[in-house]
């Protein structure tokens, strides 16, 4: 086991569980179960080096791929191929549970930097500029690129 094996991270105000780690597939894959509150906006970003597959187990969201909205419900799945901008939102106002695999595994490792560990009795709120301008610092190291309608830290 990692150190990231079964935390819990919180990043755009979405809490992050890790329950596989690249350390436990051989970096073929990561496997997170993420819950939103029903208020949570990722930002419009690009993976570069890995894919995105969301599963949606509970509640409901909004894909926005290459711009084209798709409303996502529990039990549908939607992947997010490299190379395209996409976005998840979820402002339903309803908590949404979900998985998202990332492969290959690049994410877990992301969210240790880029997002910050649930402490106990955190409720996940929006974002913070702190914690925007460690989301947009460790973007790079990682393949990813951040469009510009994210909101720029104060």
């Amino acid at each position: 086991m990692s150190d990231i094996d079964g935390k819990e991270f919180v990043l755009a105000g979405v809490v992050m569980k890790c329950l596989l780690s690249g350390g436990q597939t051989a970096g073929q894959f990561c496997l997170f179960e993420n819950k939103s509150d029903g208020n949570t906006t990722t930002p419009i970003h690009v993976h570069a080096k890995d894919d995105e597959t969301v599963y949606i187990i509970e509640g409901e969201m909004t894909a926005v791929i290459d711009g084209q909205p798709r409303h996502v419900t529990a039990g549908e799945s939607i992947f997010l191929p490299r190379g395209i901008p996409h976005q998840l939102v979820n402002k339903s106002g309803n908590p949404c549970r979900y998985v998202l695999i990332g492969t290959p595994a690049l994410f877990d490792r992301f969210i240790e930097q880029a997002g910050h560990e649930l402490q106990p009795g955190e409720v996940a709120e929006p974002p913070t500029p702190e914690e925007i301008e460690r989301l947009r610092e460790a973007s790079p190291r990682f393949g990813i690129t951040l469009l510009s309608d994210w909101p720029q830290p104060k």
